[in-house]
Order: C-alpha cells, then sequence, then structure tokens
C-alpha cells in the first residue's frame, strides 16, 4: 500500500515538473505568442547563455521580435517587414512587467495614432498624438505639466494641472504670453515681438508676479522697456526652483537653471567668464571658461 502511494506521488511530481512553463514560456503566452505557430525561431544570446531575443518568422521578411531581461522577462516586441520596416503596435516593459513605452505604425513604417510612454511605477510620462501633432508630459499625480502643439501653442502648468505659463503662436517670432496663478487666475497677458515683451502695443514696464496656492511666489521679473531688468527667477510647477537671473544694460550676467527634481543644470556666470554643467544627479560634467 504505501509502495503504491510513493509511486503515484512519483508520478505527480514528474508529471508536474514537464508541464511547468519557463519563464519566457509565461511571457510569451502574455502577448499572445505561440511557437507552435512558427516555421522558423531565431534566437540570440546575453554572454551568460539567457535568451536576449526571440525572432519569430510569419514569412522570409515579415517576422514579430520579442526581447527579454536577462531575468527572462519580456522586454520589448515588435513587428518588422520588409529590411526593418515597423508595422502594427510596438512595445516596451519594465522589468517589472509594466509598459514602458507603446507606439504604433501603420503599413507602410509610419507612425500612427498616440506615442505613449509611462514611468516604472505605471503612471503616464508623456503622450504624442501624432494626428493633432500635440505632445503632453504629465506629473506624477496624472495632470498635464507641459503641452506643445506644433506651431499653436506651448504652455506649463503646475501640479494642479493649472495653467502656469501659456505661449501662443501669432507669427514667427511673436506670441502671445499668459502668466497665471496656481489658482488659475489670469496674472498678465502681453505679445512677444523678438524677445521683447508689449503690452496694449507699448513695451513694458513694470513687474509680473504669480503665486502658488501657498503664497510663494512662483514666478517674479522686473521689465524696463519691454527687457528683464535686474534679478529674476521662477519655480517648475512642483515648487522646485527652475531658474536664478540677473540682467544688466539688457545683458544676461549670472543664469542658474536647475533641473526638475531641484538639482543645478548649469551655471553660465559672465562676470567670472565661466559655464559649469552637472548632470541630473549632480555630477560635474562640464566646466569652460568663456
Amino acid at each position: 500500500m504505501k509502495k503504491n502511494i510513493l509511486v503515484s506521488a512519483l508520478i505527480c511530481l514528474l508529471f508536474s515538473c514537464c508541464s511547468k512553463k519557463t519563464v519566457i514560456e509565461n511571457e510569451l503566452s502574455t502577448i499572445g505568442i505561440n511557437k507552435e505557430n512558427y516555421n522558423v525561431i531565431d534566437t540570440i544570446f546575453y554572454e551568460s547563455k539567457k535568451i536576449k531575443t526571440l525572432r519569430f518568422y510569419k514569412a522570409k521578411s515579415d517576422y514579430s521580435i520579442v526581447g527579454f531581461y536577462e531575468s527572462g522577462k519580456k522586454k520589448s516586441i515588435a513587428n518588422i517587414k520588409n529590411d526593418n520596416q515597423f508595422y502594427d503596435t510596438i512595445t516596451d516593459w519594465y522589468e517589472n512587467g509594466k509598459p514602458k513605452w507603446i507606439r504604433k505604425y501603420d503599413n507602410n513604417g509610419t507612425q500612427i495614432g498616440k506615442n505613449t510612454s509611462f514611468r516604472e511605477d505605471g503612471s503616464l510620462e508623456q503622450q504624442y498624438d501624432n494626428d493633432t501633432k500635440e505632445s503632453t508630459d504629465y506629473w506624477v499625480n496624472g495632470k498635464p505639466k507641459f503641452k506643445y502643439i506644433e506651431n499653436v501653442s506651448q504652455s506649463y502648468h503646475y501640479f494642479n494641472g493649472n495653467l502656469m505659463e501659456k505661449y501662443t503662436q501669432k507669427i514667427k517670432d511673436e506670441y502671445y504670453v499668459e502668466y497665471f496663478n496656481e489658482n488659475g487666475d489670469l496674472v498678465f497677458t502681453g505679445l512677444y515681438k523678438k524677445k521683447i515683451l508689449f503690452k496694449d502695443n507699448t513695451r513694458y514696464n513694470g513687474k509680473i508676479i504669480c503665486y502658488f496656492n501657498n503664497g510663494k511666489i512662483s514666478h517674479f521679473e522686473n521689465l524696463v522697456n519691454g527687457i528683464p531688468d535686474g534679478k529674476s527667477y521662477a519655480y517648475y510647477g512642483n515648487g522646485n526652483l527652475k531658474y536664478e537671473r540677473e540682467v544688466k544694460n539688457q545683458e544676461d550676467i549670472f543664469y542658474k537653471a536647475y533641473y526638475e527634481n531641484g538639482k543645478v543644470n548649469f551655471i553660465r556666470d559672465q562676470v567670472k567668464n565661466t559655464f559649469t554643467k552637472w548632470d541630473e544627479k549632480g555630477k560635474l560634467i562640464e566646466e569652460v571658461s568663456l
């Protein structure tokens, strides 16, 4: 009796081992690829001998190529024909399985529809609409951060999605500008003509000051005859400093720009005649004399 139980247990164990799918097989099933449907499959390996890519041929010049992380998790899939011409939907994934980048192509290899990228946590990061030529960057909360419509307008937004600054093109080198408080109140409207700010057809003299909802200034500059004068500064919509600037006699004598994460991007100092640049992690990458 005990012998029969032991034999049965071994048979069950053997069957489960034989039927268990690999990580790559499981990943292929999630994207709808069945290896049995393809006559030819090419394989490229990592140095570790783990599978890097699989190429599934539908015809000699028509195939799907699937990339993998060394862990076996799916990394990308693309449909290709006629000498590296994309068609249909191409998708990239983070190793955690969340989508990283999705874009679509027609049968002629032209990108169509929406081109969308995501952050590793799954939140929407950027989307470009090929039909309307409109690009939108998003804050981590899903609200618009920056919008650009080719030959039409561009706008910057507070973290709550409300407009911060909007520039609408009139003709080449001329565009309307609007500045807003975080609560949505319009602070200033004017017209830039070749970097000179006009208000009611007159070169603007005065300050432009916008505020966050907490009372902190989000944008400050003083203009004389339509040109910035003295010190000015502005913040990103998330509250981090964007730039500090000082203008004297219509010339920039100091400009310090920041990344959105608060790290210094570059400093251009006309007094010291130096230009210094860092990467987003704070590492020095360039230092030159002007």
